[in-house]
């Protein structure tokens, strides 16, 4: 797989008009061929963009002319993006430290960075056109977790903290670690964020809605594309030393992913809306667990999922 893809290295502006899943194409080929930890490091310096360059402007003006339906829609869909960057900056401190390999944690502090640089896209776009700026940045999070199911505020907020202080405490614990990546890179990261940026940047694309918001989100995901790869390389590397990290994984995926799943599908009444309007209500939570077998079978575990309702036949 070269690293020297287009994709890697297109602007901001190239990549508003840029299909989603291009971007994710580039987890799937990582998945084929895993990169080594100083190829992704490597890819980090390569990939450079400045959240303070977007301009928001015509976002701000689409912004003002969209109904109290319609603002409400896209707040209570992006808030948990807003609130989950800020929770995985705040959260992977420990998992530098616990790497065990020097390798492994230079990777990991170009995350840190990659995660500040998505809260502070998120933070502006939040002020400057959704107008909610609360003074701190503090204040405007504890706003827009208010927007948030308690699903969501489980896995991104109460999981996070919970499995990141132990791993403050024991950083040399490794089955620990391990079921941090399993959360953190593969379930949040690879199966959430990814399914639920996909549906919102398809959609923002094919309304030409956003566009400075879809070029910041879109170089989001393809940072992601390489935390996941190095989750799912790690958790590899991990099973392959000792066999014993497969359950630890599994375990993890067991006590997480309900919970996960159930943030991003629909509640019961709007997926009523959603089958009367003769639209697929399952396709997000679809797409991750198909996307999460994916990632599962790399690392080398085959096991059982939760089931999702098929494609309706309308």
């Amino acid at each position: 797989m070269s690293l020297d893809l287009p994709l890697e290295q297109a602007s901001l502006i190239q990549l508003q008009q840029t299909p989603i899943d291009n971007v994710l194409h580039i987890i799937e080929e990582g998945l084929v061929y895993l990169p080594t930890y100083r190829e992704l490091y490597y890819r980090w310096e390569k990939q450079q963009w400045k959240a303070s360059e977007i301009d928001f402007t015509l976002d701000r003006e689409q912004w003002n002319a969209m109904s109290h339906d319609e603002h409400m829609m896209r707040i209570y869909g992006l808030s948990a993006f807003f609130q989950g960057e800020a929770s995985v900056t705040d959260t992977l401190s420990p998992y530098v430290i616990a790497m065990p390999e020097e390798e492994m944690r230079l990777f990991a502090i170009t995350q840190q960075v990659d995660e500040a640089r998505h809260t502070v896209f998120f933070a502006r776009f939040f002020n400057e056109v959704i107008g909610l700026d609360r003074g701190t940045l503090e204040e405007t999070l504890s706003e827009v977790r208010q927007y948030m199911n308690s699903d969501l505020q489980y896995i991104l907020i109460e999981s996070l903290e919970e499995v990141g202080e132990r791993l403050r405490v024991y950083p040399k614990n490794l089955a620990t670690l391990v079921e941090g990546v399993t959360l953190y890179h593969v379930i949040i990261e690879g199966t959430m964020a990814l399914a639920g940026q996909r549906g919102i940047l398809e959609n923002y694309r094919q309304q030409n809605i956003f566009p400075g918001f879809r070029g910041g989100f879109t170089a989001v995901a393809r940072d992601e594309s390489r935390h996941v790869v190095f989750g799912v390389k790690f958790l590899r590397d991990m099973v392959q030393r000792d066999h014993a990290y497969a359950q630890t994984i599994q375990a993890a995926i067991e006590k997480y992913i309900p919970r996960a799943l159930s943030a991003i599908t629909p509640g019961q009444e709007q997926i009523q809306r959603i089958l009367a309007a003769r639209e697929d209500p399952w396709v997000t939570p679809r797409f991750a667990v198909d996307s999460l077998r994916k990632k599962l079978k790399v690392v080398g575990l085959n096991m059982a999922l939760p089931e999702i309702p098929p494609q309706p036949q309308f």
